[in-house]
């Protein structure tokens, strides 16, 4: 049963990008999908994924609404999220992928009356972080304010202590001492 699943996950996908790639090559109408430079991602830890839609002359693509399909490769899994427009022709979609691995995206833009599925890359997924161990509580420290109120008052202590000093040596011998 699982194996009819993942060749379904996989066939459906390429069948429809084979299709609606052919007839947009064909049309007056051709569009450009760059998928954005990879990011080090890693398996269950958000991922951003982005494209940038446009004509063949450079100019963006704006106003799609624009659904990304990240597909396993050789394995189960399937991920679709709605992207948003950041700017102009260039559409992001947070994901968190369950698995590590390479995953197909797949890009399926709709405006106009018109949707078209292309396909934009692969995407390699590391394996998952490790999770953070807490670590163990410090003793606490004293504050800056502190310290520096500290080496102020040793400072001003010296420097009275040295003007006392001072003040003894210049002043008269009484005559009784002399």
């Amino acid at each position: 049963m699982r194996r009819h699943r993942s060749i379904g996950l996989l066939i459906g996908p390429l069948v429809a990008l084979a299709l609606a790639g052919s007839a947009v090559a064909k049309g007056e109408n051709q569009v450009v999908v760059a998928l954005d430079p990879p990011t080090d991602s890693h398996a269950g830890a958000p991922t951003d994924v982005g494209v940038m839609i446009t004509r063949p002359d450079g100019s963006a693509i704006r106003g799609e609404t624009v659904t990304f399909q990240l597909v396993k490769d050789g394995g189960i899994g399937l991920v679709t999220a709605q992207a948003t427009e950041k700017t102009m022709g260039h559409y992001t979609a947070t994901v968190t992928l369950p698995g590590q691995g390479s995953w197909t995206v797949v890009v399926t833009a709709t405006g106009n009356g018109e949707t078209a599925t292309f396909h934009a890359g692969d995407l390699q997924i590391g394996a998952p972080l490790p999770t953070a161990t807490p670590a163990e509580p410090t003793a606490p420290l004293a504050p800056a304010w502190l310290l520096v109120a500290g080496l102020l008052f040793v400072v001003a202590a010296g420097g009275a202590g040295t003007w006392i000093l001072t003040m003894r040596r210049r002043s008269a011998v009484a005559p009784d001492r002399a």
